[in-house]
């Protein structure tokens, strides 16, 4: 597991200078799995929403809308997704395009820009 975990890698290449860091304790570990692995391999972020949303009725949008903010946890933190101040992750993209299928609608997510990027799920 050690092999492919960014976590352990990044430990491997701190300074030798460095008094102190983040770490993540022996008790993550669940017998072959670690409740905080983080895979050595980049990811594709999204960012920026600013033309997600197709033109449909009014009543489709509200739903989306109210998905959107769902899926986010708040109005407030879909406005800063929306405007590319955090990555979308590749859970959220899942959960993004789940909703669009809900709502039967025709096109599928458009995101300002998509980057490869190393991802630190949280717990």
């Amino acid at each position: 597991m050690k092999d492919t975990c960014l976590r352990y890698a990044i430990a491997r290449l701190a300074p030798t200078d460095m008094t102190h860091h983040a770490t993540v304790l022996p008790a993550a570990r669940q017998g072959d799995r670690c409740t905080l692995f983080a895979t050595k391999e980049p990811v594709q972020m999204a960012r920026g929403m600013k033309n997600l949303l197709p033109r449909a009725p009014r009543g489709e949008l509200r739903r989306l809308h109210e998905g959107l903010y769902a899926i986010f946890g708040s109005t407030s933190r879909y406005y800063l997704y929306r405007e590319g101040k955090y990555p979308i992750t590749p859970q959220q993209q899942q959960s993004i395009e789940a909703l669009f299928r809900r709502h039967d609608s025709n096109r599928m997510p458009n995101y300002d820009s998509i980057t490869e990027e190393f991802f630190f799920p949280k717990p």
